[in-house]
């Protein structure tokens, strides 16, 4: 961004009269430092935790994520949405590589790859949406933007940096270099009972403020930290992601939680005890932030040591692509790494003999036909339209597309997969995320209008074949 300059700001009075709320302050803490399509700042990602210390330690609720891709990144600021209305102070810090176009900035996902400024404004994280939503704290809320100083991509009319924003009533921002950022929020506007001016008035090198300036703002308010083992685990604001990983990293580790569903009961707390146990922590069966890294640590170590197990037997089964070696593989690694390629191709597998079947059924076209289809076939694909097609006439029954789809059991991840692989080749879905909108089916259409196939805007056998096994 160059050399950064002060702007002139507009000093607002915004009083605290009455008493001060009970309510936790709440942060967003996000960084993204290692890219996928550009240039990576390891720095970034190594200060990313001293950040969220610095707020942990004043009392606040963080809701934190480092190397964050375009979904990951509003999951996380979903949560913060949700708890935005009930913290008295909220503080947004994003550090990464930024851009913008004219009064138009963004804080770039480490998944994007973007070729055009139109691509940047639909896979980026715009810092007018964060702006927006401050402003429903005015005067008792701030954002930090911290730059990397490094652009991705070439992309016409896009320059790296800030640009100079129009924000909205009672809201500050402060950008500049990510380093001198994350010191200036640490040690200055985080310590206690600093108020923001103050911090402001005194020396804060090239660094750029924008917006309203809280005159009686401080965001190290001096409330006690957090000391019970449920608070200290509810200050880390853990989203359902971020418990599943635990839960997993205990799975790995031998401690059973009983399911990987974000979910801590019973069983995840006895699993986090016995854990507790054998690393000699206080058995209190909630975590602190440390414990937390110490888990992730000590599961990815586990993973590694299983993961030349599941390659070497994935070699003596899978690996041949039959039928019996490909169950026999999932049945000892049901979420191995190549669980996914083993359920693809068993699908492939048995559509194929599926579809031979349900052509020549509709070939004949009378109800013996698929009578037969259904004998041969009794949970195939096609059963229900099969049944709902004896004794009726031979015309195409209405939802038939429909039954389709639904006749393949699509999970979650799955749904996401093919929603994605149909973006990246150029259609408009709708926003990534599995569920099939309205925005997602126009997509699905233009694709199967674009490649021959029947247009219906439904996944088909067909579809995955050749999305998801490039056939």
């Amino acid at each position: 961004m160059g050399i950064l300059r002060v702007l002139p700001v507009v000093l607002v009075l915004f009083g605290f009269g009455g008493t001060v709320a009970l309510a936790q302050n709440l942060a967003l803490v996000l960084s993204n430092g290692s890219y996928e399509n550009g240039a990576d700042v390891a720095a970034i990602t190594r200060q990313h935790r001293a950040v969220v210390a610095a707020f942990e330690a004043q009392g606040y609720e963080v809701l934190e994520g480092s190397n964050l891709t375009r979904l990951q990144t509003r999951q996380i600021t979903s949560e913060f949405v949700e708890k935005l209305d009930s913290a008295d102070i909220a503080v947004v810090s994003l550090q990464g590589h930024v851009a913008h176009m004219g009064e138009r900035s963004w804080l770039l996902p480490v998944d994007i790859s973007a070729s055009s400024i139109t691509d940047v404004e639909y896979r980026a994280v715009s810092l007018d949406f964060y702006a927006q939503l401050l402003a429903r704290k005015p005067g008792r809320s701030a954002l930090f933007v911290g730059e990397s100083g490094r652009m991705n991509f070439d992309v016409p009319m896009l320059e790296e940096g800030t640009g100079e924003m129009i924000l909205p009533r009672g809201v500050m921002m402060v950008s500049g270099d990510y380093a001198k950022i994350g010191t200036i929020l640490r040690d200055r506007f985080l310590r206690r009972g600093e108020r923001v001016i103050d911090v402001l008035r005194g020396d804060i090198g090239d660094l750029e403020v924008e917006g309203d300036i809280p005159t009686s703002l401080v965001l190290a308010d001096g409330r006690a930290r957090l000391n019970t083992p449920e608070e200290i685990e509810a200050s880390l604001g853990l989203g359902r992601g971020a418990r599943r990983n635990i839960q997993q990293d205990l799975t790995d580790l031998g401690f059973d939680p009983r399911g990987i569903d974000g979910i801590f009961g019973n069983a995840t707390r006895t699993a986090i005890r016995a854990w507790q146990r054998r690393e000699r922590l206080t058995r209190t069966g909630f975590l602190t932030a440390d414990q937390v890294a110490l888990l992730r640590e000590q599961g990815d170590e586990a993973r590694i040591a299983t993961q030349g197990n599941d390659r070497r037997y994935w070699a003596q089964t899978g690996a041949d692509g039959t039928e019996q070696n490909l169950r026999r593989y999932l049945e000892r690694y049901p979420n191995g790494q190549f669980a996914n390629r083993a359920r693809a191709e068993l699908a492939r597998l048995n559509a194929q003999t599926d579809e031979q079947a349900w052509g020549r059924a509709v070939a004949q076209n009378t109800a013996e036909s698929y009578r037969r289809y259904l004998r041969d076939f009794p949970n195939g694909i096609y059963k229900d339209i099969a049944r709902a097609r004896i004794g009726t006439p031979p015309e195409v029954v209405e939802n038939d597309a429909k039954r389709v789809e639904d006749s393949l059991r699509l999970n979650a991840i799955t749904r996401l997969l093919i929603e994605q692989r149909v973006a990246d080749l150029g259609y408009r879905t709708g926003p990534r995320d599995g569920n099939f909108d309205l925005a997602t089916r126009q997509g699905f259409r233009a694709y199967q209008r674009d490649r021959g196939m029947e247009v219906t805007g439904y996944v088909t056998a067909d579809m995955i074949r050749r999305l998801l096994l490039n056939q």
